[in-house]
């Protein structure tokens, strides 16, 4: 936001997102949140293409079930709780990183939504139920 500064780096979102504005509490102003560059990779290769384990799937789908009805707001909570609980993310094991990562995803997808995350009408979980369908066929 124009007028505000902070003293230090900042912090930049995932996917390529503009610098955030840092307000007095060292979080984003726009979406509640700001990352380290360490989490931001560690999250960024979670996300990156890959076999997933079933520990990891297990994780991402326990989050989607968590984060089904919640808005931005509470996705930004719930992503600051799995970050705080997770600990050093780059150390973590496959599972939490997944799960953090898929917290990562849904808060960025709410973003400028309006309205509450819902898995049937994510595009990215249709297209991994898809894929995996036609893989096991």
């Amino acid at each position: 936001m124009k007028g505000r500064s902070h003293e230090g780096p900042q912090p930049t979102g995932l996917w390529g997102r503009e610098p955030v504005a840092v307000g007095p509490q060292g979080r984003d102003e726009g979406s509640g949140y700001a990352v380290s560059e360490e989490t931001e990779v560690a999250v960024a290769a979670a996300l990156e293409p890959h076999e997933p384990l079933a520990g990891e799937i297990a994780a991402r789908e326990r989050v989607r079930g968590e984060a089904a009805g919640l808005t931005h707001h509470q996705t930004v909570r719930a992503l600051e709780a799995a970050l705080a609980e997770a600990g050093d993310l780059a150390s973590a094991d496959a599972s939490v990183r997944a799960a953090v990562a898929e917290w990562q995803r849904i808060t960025d997808l709410l973003f400028d939504h309006g309205g509450p995350y819902a898995p049937e009408t994510d595009a990215y979980v249709q297209g991994q139920l898809t894929a995996r369908e036609h893989h096991r066929g």
